[in-house]
């Protein structure tokens, strides 16, 4: 389908121009929904043409090759790194549970967006969208850094109202700077959490063009902007920022404010550099009995959730929180402390947003925060897992690493901060611990880079593991308790010994 002589038409990452059947995208149906009736009659014609087209969206247009027979040469990552594949499996199961997902949640929030969404979504495959897509980008559908990199593309041509197709140099720039520092990260890092990060990201593209495409046919291009949700790098943001053969760019005085020269062994600026690696929350001293030992009896059980953290860069990354969920139909975001230590009464009254409400619904949980919106969790959907306590006693061999960070590099700027915390766990039960923080100034804007790198003093002593308490006497035999737990796999969930949490903080396995 050509553009319109008046309206071109906005393409998603690279849409082929000679092939039929692979420009099929979904009507923005809750855009539509909450526009006057005019304005919703007016889009009557766009969903009868969609639907005439989506019977030639499997056709034998799209393609299916590999990336090393449609791109270049893998290019290496900007710190100098092979480029990683990050593949996985979609299966019309996984699909199913994404849009069921997706529907959920939206019905909470808009009941008859949510039935329209859910005609619509039943009627054509996401995943053939996606595909058609990455037709002709070098993208591989199959591939999940490579779907986040077509996501971050088309999230900067809604925002920019760009009908250019970015090159696939320009992608792969975009892959090296935004995913591949999410690469060694949960959920990237780990196959079954990647296919279903993956599946909600395709989700996410289809319905985010499908209501551009809308808008503009409709004229509410900026309301539509102005309404998206946090899982959406703001667009005044990439409104700054220009898609070159280098990635995405801060444009000319213009579209950015210059930074301002600094020396050559100037630290990036403050507001973008952390001080130092986190350090563990001291505690309550484990030398004495815990406190508030009778909190576990009320327990119903052990789980994490999905939520989003900042990664290196200032990019938006998934990331993970433990919840403790009690008899009493409440639940409990838990900090560093471990559970028998935490006096409930007043961590409720000091920090009441970590507290919510709990009914079951199937095999999965509906969550209801202090703000009274209420999130439907299935239990093994991608977002929802079961965490497992280690055994009394139990002793590890093998080290974690946490990776998080801040800085403007991700949204086009100078700046990139990194800090890694690790642990490194011992048969024998010792174990240590430390950390680093650096950044870097590439001095895009200014000619003049700089870069800065700090280790934090290393820790050390013994350990003791005992269901879901990380005890750590140190080597001045000062002890402390921590929340502990291992990540879940598999479905049944099964015991994940690469993924841990101490406190609230995810930890994955460098073995």
């Amino acid at each position: 389908m050509r553009p319109a002589p008046t309206l071109p038409d906005p393409a998603p990452p690279r849409l082929p121009k000679t092939r039929s059947g692979t420009r099929v995208c979904l009507v923005g149906a809750l855009l539509l929904l909450t526009l006057p009736a005019g304005a919703q009659a007016a889009g009557t014609g766009y969903l009868e043409e969609v639907r005439q087209r989506q019977a030639q969206a499997d056709g034998p247009g799209i393609d299916v090759r590999s990336p090393s027979e449609t791109a270049a040469p893998a290019l290496e990552s900007e710190r100098g790194e092979p480029d990683r594949r990050l593949p996985f499996v979609t299966t019309p199961d996984l699909r199913r549970a994404t849009v069921e997902r997706h529907l959920r949640s939206l019905r909470t929030t808009n009941p008859i967006a949510a039935a329209e969404a859910g005609r619509e979504l039943a009627t054509y495959d996401y995943d053939a969208i996606v595909r058609g897509f990455l037709d002709g980008t070098g993208l591989d559908p199959a591939d999940a850094g490579d779907v986040l990199t077509a996501f971050v593309a088309l999230q900067w041509m809604v925002a920019n109202d760009a009908t250019a197709e970015p090159s696939p140099a320009a992608l792969q720039a975009i892959r090296r700077r935004f995913v591949l520092p999410m690469a060694d990260k949960p959920p990237l890092s780990q196959p079954a959490s990647r296919a279903a990060f993956a599946e909600q990201v395709k989700l996410r593209m289809v319905l985010h063009h499908a209501g551009w495409k809308a808008a503009r046919q409709l004229g509410v291009l900026p309301r539509f902007l102005a309404t998206l949700s946090n899982e959406f790098i703001p667009a005044a943001k990439l409104q700054a920022l220009a898609l070159t053969e280098a990635g995405l760019v801060p444009k000319g005085p213009a579209g950015a404010r210059p930074s301002q020269p600094s020396s050559p062994n100037a630290p990036p600026p403050a507001a973008a550099r952390p001080a130092q690696p986190p350090a563990p929350v001291p505690g309550p001293d484990a030398s004495a009995p815990p406190r508030h030992a009778a909190n576990w009896d009320a327990v119903e059980g052990v789980y994490f959730r999905s939520t989003t953290g900042v990664g290196v860069g200032g990019m938006v990354t998934i990331d993970f929180e433990p919840l403790i969920v009690f008899t009493d139909g409440t639940y409990y975001e838990i900090d560093d402390t471990a559970l028998e230590d935490v006096d409930l009464a007043a961590e409720r009254s000091v920090k009441p947003r970590r507290f919510g409400r709990w009914t079951r619904k199937g095999r999965g949980f509906v969550l209801t925060g202090v703000d009274g919106k209420a999130a439907d969790y299935a239990l093994g959907d991608g977002s929802f897992f079961r965490a497992f306590p280690a055994g009394a006693e139990e002793r590890v061999a093998r080290s974690y690493r946490r990776l998080s960070g801040g800085g403007n590099s991700a949204m086009g700027g100078d700046v990139a901060v990194a800090v890694e915390s690790r642990y490194d766990f011992k048969a024998d039960g010792r174990y240590g611990r430390g950390g680093s923080v650096g950044a870097l100034n590439s001095g895009a804007s200014t000619g003049v880079g700089t870069a800065i790198g700090r280790r934090r003093a290393p820790e050390g002593g013994q350990y003791r593991l005992d269901r879901h308490t990380l005890t750590l006497t140190g080597a001045d035999g000062r002890s402390r308790r921590l929340f502990f737990a291992y990540g879940a796999q598999k479905d049944p969930p099964e015991i994940d010994r690469d993924m841990i949490f101490v406190g609230d903080s995810v930890f994955s396995s460098d073995d």
